[in-house]
């Protein structure tokens, strides 16, 4: 384990908080800098094994108390919060060093902060490597997607986000699912709360490349979406994104199963940094997904 003010070229290296396994309540900013350990190294994944810091200012949503932050590969946004359990992939570039930076920054009020992130460097000639442009990447027939910061309960949509979230497409499986995942916290479900004021119902909100979009600001992109059960659209009247407060490819206050068959399967998460007045209290989402096996239904 290494911690502030380190650099590193082990694979699998754990990057902690100054004084692990206890919290951190100090401020300032911990860094560490990644080196390749081959000229090989495509990309580097982290494992937030434990990360709880400062989450967002309540108004908007933004990052300003504590931040963690990735810089010297491709973009990466800036997250906060509760993250245990959340990866993310950074492209380590061509070159035989390119070293990437981690770097928590503390601040603010008091707060016990801890984390523990594992450093994978992925080789590009590995069958795991990740596909270009997917920040999160997933395997497996069925498995759930989370945004960071999500909580059913306390957790805040993080403001300032864009990125990539990608499923490996399993052989012989041509299409998949998505549904939101059970609340057992709240009374009405918030596990896909991205726009409107979530303290009270909000309808399922879409948008598409070629119609009026309901979702200019906050979004996810479902690559030609439909809700399970009904007949497939033609690709010019595909729903594209989705938003509001119910998961779902139609105007419904009624969450959904939605099928997409794009491929390759990937899902693109954009918000920008201004939630009040029209937003409020979105959790952001926790989404289950299968994979479809092909059939005449699903090409």
């Amino acid at each position: 384990m290494t911690s502030c003010g380190s650099s590193s070229s082990e694979n699998g290296t754990y990057f902690v908080n100054s004084g692990y396994p206890s919290a951190y309540d100090g401020t300032g900013s911990c860094d560490l800098t990644i080196i390749k350990a081959h000229p090989d190294v495509c990309q580097i994944r982290l494992d937030f094994n434990r990360f709880t810091i400062a989450g967002p200012e309540p108004t908007n949503h933004v990052c300003n108390q504590d931040q963690f932050i990735v810089s010297g590969g491709n973009p990466i946004p800036t997250i906060c919060g509760a993250n245990q359990g959340s990866h993310m992939y950074i492209d380590a570039g061509v070159g035989t060093t390119n070293p990437v930076k981690l770097t928590f920054v503390t601040s603010g009020n008091t707060f016990e902060r801890t984390w523990k992130v594992k450093v994978t460097q992925i080789p590009c000639s590995t069958i795991y490597k990740a596909d270009e442009g997917c920040l999160q990447y997933y395997t497996g027939v069925s498995g759930q997607l989370k945004s960071f910061n999500y909580d059913p309960a306390s957790g805040l949509q993080l403001s300032n986000q864009d990125y990539g979230i990608c499923v490996r497409m399993e052989r012989n499986f041509c299409g998949i699912q998505y549904m939101a995942c059970p609340d057992n916290v709240n009374n009405r479900s918030r596990a896909f709360t991205l726009s409107g004021n979530s303290n009270g119902p909000v309808n399922a909100m879409v948008g598409s490349g070629t119609g009026p979009n309901n979702c200019a600001n906050d979004w996810l992109l479902v690559p030609c979406a439909t809700n399970v059960g009904r007949i497939q659209p033609a690709q010019a009247l595909c729903t594209d994104r989705i938003c509001g407060g119910t998961f779902s490819a139609e105007l419904s206050m009624t969450p959904a199963t939605v099928l997409s068959t794009v491929k390759p399967f990937r899902l693109w998460l954009h918000t920008d940094n201004v939630e009040a007045p029209v937003d409020i209290d979105n959790r952001g989402f926790c989404l289950n997904f299968v994979q479809q096996p092909c059939t005449n239904n699903v090409i």
